[in-house]
């Protein structure tokens, strides 16, 4: 790979809750947490503004800790056809003019997933699939990548299990629909694994619209064996399905090397619950293997 890729974190390690679930409310506040994931090896964070904060003071923090930005994520709650896509848009709107307040032009765009729902009971296994919804969600993402784009940021889609856009059939159906200016593609590694995606096949036949990967990696094992025995996306989770990059059962740089000769974007590590039991240990072996596996 002739480019350079940015070695990136969402430290969502620290947000990693008993129920295999993630609580944002668990993690250091603000400063404290850049100030571990630089002290960890990582130069880049996902932009994530904290509540109640303005652009201008969180870019003075990202300054004060000497941290450079990443794509952010927006999450829509809605599959197209249950009365909230007018709310949906606007928020998109918002958080993508929020986006280019801090100069970025990407930002991921996934489905919503909840604790209750039938895909998060039953996950990896396409349930309840339903063209007629995909085609639904597919017009709102259509709407959504448009009121963002009248912000200068374009959204990329990023399949996840237990939402209604989980497998690669789903995510091909979303990206075939919609052109690549206006939404990109941002794979997730792990959770296109877990639905049973050829992940490198994947990446390489959309690998010109990817602007950042989330770099995750799992025991396919887990995976399997949750699938078979239809376990919950919480049980799955807790049976050790999620680890630290290079620990797992992916081959990850195979993966990565479908991403065009000059690629320059993201690689965004994500370890959803980590294996080894404290965050900021677990974001320094992130690091020290991605910077290996990943030279600049």
């Amino acid at each position: 790979m002739s480019g350079t890729p940015k070695i990136a974190l969402n430290p969502i390690q620290w947000m990693a809750s008993d129920d295999g679930w993630l609580d944002p409310s668990l993690a250091p506040e603000p400063k404290q947490r850049l100030s571990l994931i630089k002290q960890a090896g990582f130069d880049v964070v996902m932009a994530e503004v904290p509540a109640g904060w303005t652009v201008e003071q969180y870019q003075a923090l990202l300054d004060e800790t000497g941290l450079t930005l990443a794509p952010g994520y927006f999450v829509c709650r809605s599959d197209g056809r249950d009365g909230t896509e007018d709310d949906v848009v606007a928020g998109a709107a918002e958080t993508a003019r929020q986006h280019a307040r801090l100069g970025m032009t990407e930002i991921g765009l996934g489905m919503g997933m909840g604790k209750d729902k039938l895909r998060v009971a039953h996950p990896a296994q396409a349930y309840d699939a339903d063209d007629a919804r995909v085609e639904a969600v597919t017009a709102l993402i259509g709407r959504i990548a448009d009121a963002m784009a009248a912000e200068g940021v374009r959204p990329s889609l990023h399949p996840h299990v237990g939402t209604w856009i989980e497998t690669e059939e789903e995510g091909r159906a979303v990206l075939d629909a919609i052109p690549a200016s206006r939404l990109g593609f941002l794979p997730d590694t792990g959770h296109l694994a877990w639905a049973g995606a050829d992940v490198g096949r994947f990446v390489k036949d959309y690998a010109e619209r990817i602007p950042f990967v989330h770099v995750k990696d799992c025991r396919l094992s887990v995976a399997a064996e949750g699938r078979e025995k239809d376990w919950g996306y919480q049980q799955t989770v807790l049976a050790g399905l999620w680890v630290e990059p290079g620990r797992g059962e992916l081959d990850l740089p195979g993966i990565i090397a479908n991403l065009p000769g000059d690629f320059d974007g993201w690689l965004m590590v994500e370890v959803d619950r980590p294996d080894i039991a404290d965050p900021y240990e677990s974001a320094q072996v992130s690091a020290r293997w991605m910077h290996s596996a990943f030279p600049s």
